[in-house]
């Protein structure tokens, strides 16, 4: 009664060779099971996350992951 099961989490990213654009995505390892999220992904040129002199600026990149999590949690209230 009430009880809830989640599935695990498959993240996977991809860096194309000689490409910038950089694709992380958020998906259920159970996609068939009723607790299963819809599948959420970003792409965006790995320059956004860079200073001039090639520096990682990760609060950007952090930034960015907390809202892929943020959108794939809200998955589950939009269903």
């Amino acid at each position: 009664q009430g009880s809830f099961n989640s599935t695990g989490l498959v993240i996977s990213s991809k860096l194309p060779r000689f490409l910038d654009m950089y694709t992380l995505t958020i998906a259920s390892a159970d996609p068939q099971s009723i607790s299963a999220n819809k599948t959420v992904h970003f792409t965006k040129s790995v320059t956004k996350w860079f200073t001039k002199e090639g520096v990682l600026v990760e609060g950007l990149f952090w930034k960015d992951v907390e809202r892929l999590i943020d959108d794939y949690n809200s998955e589950r209230k939009s269903k």
